[in-house]
């Protein structure tokens, strides 16, 4: 039985597949501040469609993007300022509190080997500078990258909120799908991230500040530096804020100020776990809570993929990937 192959359609697919491997080519390299766009145009377009009805498609998106960077900008700028001093204030310390205590000496009268602490300790300011500063030509083609893709970035969310609408509808109308099983996918992809959203970035904010209230009750220096910090090492579900607290604990103890390190160590296990239980409970729906496994497997297979912004799509993709299972085996899985 012969097969008849329709010659215009292999060639328009192929061309399809050419010039689609040749836009994925282009994007590459933006592709952090792309899905970036899309993340924050997916968190204000319910405010869009408020606003847009009351002073237009347009100003509605352009004083979105406006807030939106000065929200970001803010504390951005604070940690920036911030940063390089802390960072060497707290080489230093750390460098000060093995040498006065002679933690080497310690280390190997326990371990029965020469661990030579302090030589390591004393080279980590200059690891440091090589690791923020590095070769001037690396640092300037890092600044202008980040700078176009910043530019991108706020063109793409202004026409994202400005115009998303009309995308959704255009990709619905080239998807051949029944409409019952598109507004299935638009609407699990919108609880998946919703969720990754509330239940893994909502709470490692909170959880960070306030561990960061912690640390700022028992005198540990650097609070703001530390609280962002946990904010970022809460997104990964298996080290969590426990990453700054135990060693901070350490510290206290190192220094004598028992009384301190037992309260933290108590604030850690009790008010910090309640409000990260209290927090899951009431803000993350039971039905659209993604299981620890996912998030996992989403955070650190994402960010070896994506870069940074792997922290949030890692676990949407894996999310979406389990309601897109259901959905298959709902509509098409019968006999």
């Amino acid at each position: 039985m012969s097969v008849h192959v329709d010659g215009r359609k292999l060639f328009f697919g192929l061309l399809l597949a050419v010039f689609g491997l040749l836009v994925a080519q282009l994007l590459q390299p933006f592709l952090t501040f792309l899905l970036a766009a899309l993340l924050f145009a997916f968190v204000l377009a319910p405010l869009q469609r408020r606003l847009a009805p009351e002073i237009g498609d347009g100003p509605a998106a352009f004083a979105l993007v406006v807030g939106a960077a000065l929200a970001v900008a803010a504390p951005v700028a604070i940690l920036v300022r911030t940063l390089p001093a802390d960072v060497s204030s707290v080489s230093r310390t750390v460098q000060d509190l093995f040498t006065r205590r002679r933690i080497d000496q310690r280390l190997d009268r326990l371990l029965g080997v020469d661990v030579p602490v302090e030589s390591l300790v004393s080279d980590v300011p200059r690891q440091l500078g090589d690791i923020l500063v590095g070769d001037i030509s690396t640092l300037v083609s890092g600044a202008t990258h980040a700078f176009l893709g910043l530019v991108l970035l706020v063109f793409l969310l202004y026409y994202l909120l400005k115009d998303g609408d009309r995308l959704v509808a255009w990709i619905r109308d080239v998807t051949p799908l029944d409409d019952d099983v598109q507004q299935a996918l638009f609407d699990g992809a919108a609880e998946t991230t919703w969720a990754v959203l509330k239940g893994h970035v909502l709470v490692a904010f909170v959880q960070g500040v306030v561990a960061g209230v912690g640390l700022f009750v028992v005198g540990i220096p650097h609070v703001v530096f530390w609280t962002a910090v946990m904010m970022v090492v809460e997104l990964f579900p298996v080290v969590g804020v426990a990453a700054v607290l135990g060693p901070a604990v350490i510290y206290l103890g190192l220094t004598n100020r028992l009384l301190e390190a037992g309260f933290l160590l108590v604030y850690g296990l009790t008010a910090v776990a309640v409000v990260d239980d209290l927090l899951r409970a009431k803000v993350v729906g039971r039905g659209s809570e993604l299981h620890s496994g996912t998030v996992l497997l989403g955070v650190f297979s994402g960010v070896y993929v994506f870069g940074v912004m792997g922290l949030f799509y890692g676990p949407i993709v894996v999310g979406f990937f389990k309601q897109l299972v259901v959905l298959f085996e709902e509509n098409y899985g019968g006999t």
